[in-house]
This record gives structure tokens, sequence and C-alpha cells, in this order.
């Protein structure tokens, strides 16, 4: 919506200290629409939250619509100084869909002082929404006053928080959702906390128990198999007939002797709340040489490593079970992304021969 400037002053409404918390509940505040022809948006008694009606909304931008939204004043269209609430207020509203689920609502919300300036901030439902994703379902979505940008040159706001006139939801891309109880709540710092670990306790979690190397599947699950310049992998069996992967590599004058492994047909691996009951193990085998880094990535470019030394073979003639705990890796710590691991990776040290079976997480004895 295009704003139009009529006059150079004006006299400004006197401040109102303490905020009317309603947008909208029921026949509360008066919302106005400017959807065109790219949406529709109506009061309807078809569900609701809470009281007796909510929002039905529907729209695509994409249509040719230039700005698509609605709002509504919390205070009667008095200005409202909103400066000492930032830190202690939220908008919350709840949301549902028309039908089916989606991970996100385009939604960006504005305040939007007397002058026409504004602060804008993307609902980002991974943040903000109480829960995993928006279905037929009310979810609640609480967005804390201190994110939107407020005197932040960056950000290019240009808001008086001291004279904020009305909310507005900027409608972008597509949607179908109901809307309802849009309300300023009370809310700490420490509630989005303990908010955002609910969150992460809903997530699915990882299985504690999975294998990672299957015998015969070494072609199909790792990379850098066959023989190469610095390096040799493949899958041999012993004398008794078992299957197990056999590394040699070279590293004296070569950088590249290494591999990695996916599990889930290179698909994210989920180790989310798995990393502090479960280990990393593996069967092994090398000569009186050999050491190596194993490392765990995800698909956003973290990595973590552990050094396999030759003190950690007990025997160079038997199977020695290594067990690292996944928490030593610090994964979290690391700001790894939890379900979206994306392998385990082997990089050669000292040059040598290394044997491989049984490569498993497995679940910690202690739990």
């Amino acid at each position: 919506m295009g704003k139009v400037q009529l006059y150079d002053e004006y006299e400004q409404p006197q401040q109102q200290e303490k905020i009317k918390s309603v947008v909208y509940s029921d026949a509360e505040g008066t919302m106005w629409n400017s959807l065109f022809n790219c949406g529709e948006f109506e009061i309807s008694k078809e569900t609701y939250y809470k009281g007796k009606a909510s929002i039905k909304i529907s729209w695509d931008k994409n249509m040719g619509c230039e700005w698509i939204g609605f709002g509504n004043s919390f205070n009667n269209w008095q200005p409202v100084n909103i400066k000492k609430h930032v830190d202690n207020k939220a908008l919350s509203f709840f949301v549902r869909t028309h039908h089916g689920e989606v991970n996100s609502i385009p939604i960006v919300a504005s305040l939007e002082d007397f002058s026409g300036g504004g602060s804008y901030l993307f609902i980002d439902c991974k943040k903000y929404l109480k829960g995993i994703s928006i279905d037929t379902s009310w979810k609640q979505v609480i967005v804390p006053l201190w994110d939107f940008p407020m005197g932040n040159e960056v950000e290019n706001d240009d808001i008086d928080a001291s004279s904020v006139k009305q909310l507005k939801f900027q409608l972008e891309g597509a949607g179908k959702f109901f809307i309802d109880e849009i309300t300023l709540i009370e809310f700490s710092k420490n509630q989005y906390k303990n908010m955002l670990m609910e969150v992460e306790n809903m997530k699915p979690k990882g299985a504690k128990k999975q294998q990672i190397y299957k015998e015969g599947n070494l072609i199909k699950s790792a990379w850098g198999t066959g023989k190469k310049l610095c390096h040799s992998l493949e899958e041999t069996s012993d004398s008794i007939g078992e299957t197990h992967i056999k590394w040699e590599f070279e590293t004296k004058n070569c950088n590249w002797a290494q591999w990695g492994i996916n599990w889930n047909d290179w698909y994210q691996i989920n180790f989310r709340g798995i990393t502090e009951f479960s280990t990393l193990e593996f069967k092994i085998k090398t000569d009186s040489t050999a050491e190596f880094y194993i490392s765990i990535e995800d698909f956003k470019g973290h990595k973590s490593s552990k050094l396999i030394t030759q003190q950690q073979i007990k025997n160079h003639s038997q199977w020695t079970l290594v067990k690292i705990p996944l928490k030593d890796f610090k994964l979290r710590e690391n700001n790894f992304v939890l379900d979206q691991i994306k392998q385990i990776t082997f990089k050669g040290k000292t040059s040598g021969k290394v044997l491989l079976d049984d490569i498993k997480i497995n679940e910690n004895e202690t739990h």
C-alpha cells in the first residue's frame, strides 16, 4: 500500500504507555485488509482456536499484486510507546492450515509508527513456531518484540518505537491459513529459551543403534573405493569367508589418502538425541605403523575428527574393538545440524595397512 504525504507537520496524539494486548480476537479490533485480486480475507466461524470465529485467509502474490496484507491497531489507533516493553513482550497468534501440512508461513510482521516508518521481521517458523510444522491443528507462533530491528542501521529500519500505530502482516508467496487470537503477551528471554528447548524435544530422535558398514555394500555407500594415487580401498574376505574392508594408504608423498561412507543412500542421517548415549564403534587390525583420522561431517560443512593411534591397537594379529563416545566429537558445541549428518570419513596420517569391520553406532553400555 503506497503512502502519500498530505502535509508537512501534524499534531501527534498523546502517547499511551499501557498497551492494549488484543490485535484480533473475534469482534475485538477492526481488521483492515488489502488483498486486491490476489486473495481472500474473511472472518469465519468454520473453525477457531478461541471464541466463535477466526480469520480465514488465502493468497497468491504471484497473481500480480505488488503488496498485499492486513493489520490492525492494538490500542484503538492511539500511539503507543513500546520501548520499555521490547524485552518483556511478544507477538502471539495461533495458526492452522485449511488442509494438509506445511513447514513455513510466508508472512512478514511489521510494527508501523504514525509517520509511516516500520520495523519488519520475517516470521521464521524455525524460530517462532511452537511446533515442528503447521497442519490442521492449531499451533502457536510467538515472536519476541526484541527480535524486531529497532534502532539498527544495518537493518535499515526507521521506526519511532515511542509512537507505534499498528501491527501489519505483509503476505509473501502463497498460502491458505486460519489465524486466531493475535495478541501481545508477557514473554521473557528465559521463556523463549525454554520454548526452543521444548520444540527441540519434539523433533524426531535418531536411532541409538545404526549399522554404518554393511558387507557387500562398500562401493554403493562409500566414495574413494578402488585403487587411487594415494591409497587402495576394497572389500576382501579372510580364510573363513568373513568379509571386511581393506585400506592401504601412502601419506609420505601423498595428501589425499582418504575416503568416506554414508549409510542412508546419501541422504541425511539423524544424530539428534543420541550424542550423549551412543558410541561410534569398529573392529580394526593394522600393521605396526598405520595411523589415521576418523571424522564426522554434516551437510552444512561442519567437521569433527579423532586420531586413531597405534596406542589404541592392542594386538596387530587380532581384531581390536575401538569405541569412541559420540559426545567426544562435541558435535553440538561445533554447531552441527544433528539431523543432517552427511558421512564418516577416514584420512591417513601415517602410511600403512588397515582392516576394518563392523563399523556402527551403538548404544552406550551405561544407558
